[in-house]
């Protein structure tokens, strides 16, 4: 009921002696693909999507006959190679897209291909005109791209703006993680188009994550590959910004999963090398800070990878990669499509996928108790009233553990029983990270792994274990990555 097939706008020259008819019909992609994680009744209420050039090719027809339209104007939300078939099988003089990440303005086959980008960062300014009065003259197509922020914002717009987005606050001021200066300064503009610092962050945090020993769990991991349509935020993060609950809600989609597949180092390389060697397109693989890729002078083959896990690719090798399992098939990397096509064998059950939402708020719950398990210990020292942690993880769970003691220092009641409360309030007030009051996803995610017994409740009982088995913890490393160590006589922060 709120939807019009196409619409048809009137246009008036200055001196009132001509006037022209300017038709707009809209369509969509209808790739099944993009629209497979939609629950039951599907996308748009389960509506059906039909085939966009057959919808063109009607609406065109009506538009101009029947509408007595000038000239029709496509409006459509689809990639670049579905936008350039459009221009091929149509005689459009302009068409309008978007859902590309990047900008576009090119001529197919006589038709002018405008795209702004994301996020409405810029808009496109077009002008059609006619040098003469008669209908059967061709319209000249003048365009331009201009920065949105060099106009002031309309201010009601701009009031249900803030509105809207103070909903956000509490996930804005949720503090995971800071981020290391190696991904600095933290950005994920244009992960279409080249390997951005979030998307190296993001892989990095899931390598380490899916490589921590957390009891019977153990799963090997040498790189993590993610295409750069599912990094998808667009931001540049302000210097000093931490990686907040908000970044991972805008950057990830919460229904994202990886899966772990055996991948040949040459197959890796292909398949890395094909996303990386054209224009920006959703394909465009992210990938660890383990991966090294380097761009040879005057190469017409475009990069080539020459590190996985640190060390020197071996082309005959059998990686373990963890990456989005259905991105191997979806045609953006030619060399992994043939293969996994040809070898379907070699992709991973779904029942052995992980949400990269919950495997990464799990890791950041990890790093969170032990920061509160070494500053509530006996050895915790501080320096201006801030702890100060040691470089020695020997030190951090010694003979006089003392669980008791740990306990009571977090057991803000004295009940016996630390609650998600509790673990908010300390890592406020005993981590000193940013909270909001009313957002306590990470502190359940903690208290969750700090419930040693599942039973739901964190007592003396999960103290005593965790005083067995923090040693063990401690001698991996790389859970240390989203906190990276501190100087014994420096203050973390």
């Amino acid at each position: 009921d709120h939807q019009t097939p196409y619409d048809v706008v009137e246009v008036t020259s200055a001196d009132g002696t001509n006037t022209r008819r300017i038709g707009l019909a809209a369509v969509l992609s209808d790739d099944p693909n993009l629209y497979a994680s939609f629950r039951s009744p599907g996308p748009f209420g389960g509506a059906t999507i039909d085939d966009p050039w057959e919808t063109l090719r009607e609406y065109k027809e009506i538009l101009e006959n029947d509408e007595g339209c000038d000239v029709v104007v496509p409006l459509q939300h689809t990639y670049v190679p579905d936008d350039h078939k459009t221009c091929r099988e149509f005689d459009f003089p302009v068409v309008l897209s978007g859902h590309d990440h990047h900008r576009v303005d090119e001529i197919v086959e006589g038709t002018r291909l405008i795209k702004p980008g994301l996020d409405g960062v810029y808009a496109t300014v077009l002008e059609i005109s006619w040098d003469k009065a008669s209908s059967s003259s061709e319209p000249k197509i003048r365009s331009e791209f201009v920065k949105t922020s060099n106009w002031k914002p309309d201010p009601d717009l701009k009031l249900e703006n803030k509105r809207a987005y103070d909903a956000l606050l509490p996930l804005r001021n949720t503090e995971l993680a800071r981020v290391p200066p190696t991904f600095t300064p933290l950005s994920s503009v244009n992960s279409r188009g080249k390997v951005c610092t979030m998307g190296k962050f993001i892989c990095s945090l899931l390598r380490s994550s899916l490589n921590v020993s957390r009891r019977q769990r153990r799963q090997l991991v040498d790189a993590v590959l993610l295409m750069g349509g599912n990094v998808r935020g667009g931001t540049e993060y302000p210097p000093g910004s931490f990686f907040s609950l908000e970044a991972l809600e805008a950057e990830i989609k919460p229904d994202e999963t990886v899966g772990i597949v055996k991948m040949p180092g040459w197959l890796l390389s292909e398949g890395i090398t094909a996303t990386h060697s054209g224009d920006p397109i959703p394909g465009w693989v992210q990938f660890d800070d383990g991966v090294k890729e380097e761009y040879p002078e005057n190469s017409v083959k475009g990069p080539i990878i020459t590190h996985v896990a640190g060390k020197e690719i071996e082309p005959d090798r059998i990686y373990s990669v963890a990456t989005k399992v259905s991105d191997l098939t979806n045609g953006q990397s030619p060399p992994w499509t043939e293969y996994y096509e040809a070898h379907p064998e070699h992709l991973p059950p779904k029942g052995a996928y992980a949400n990269i939402h919950a495997e990464l708020m799990s890791f950041f719950a990890r790093n969170m108790w032990r920061k509160i398990w070494e500053a509530i210990g006996p050895e915790a020292t501080t320096k201006n009233g801030s702890v100060i942690y040691s470089n020695d993880p020997t030190e951090l769970c010694t003979y006089d553990c003392d669980p008791s003691e740990r306990l009571e220092r977090i057991d803000l009641d004295q009940d016996g029983i630390v609650t998600v409360d509790e673990i908010h309030n300390a890592l406020r007030d005993v981590v000193g990270l940013s909270v909001d009051p009313t957002e306590k996803s990470l502190a359940e995610f903690v208290h969750s792994f700090a419930d040693t017994t599942g039973d739901g409740v964190v007592t003396l009982e999960d103290f005593e274990t965790f005083c067995e088995e923090m040693p063990a913890f401690y001698e991996s490393q790389k859970w240390r990555l989203a906190f990276p160590k501190v100087a014994a006589d420096s203050v973390a922060v």
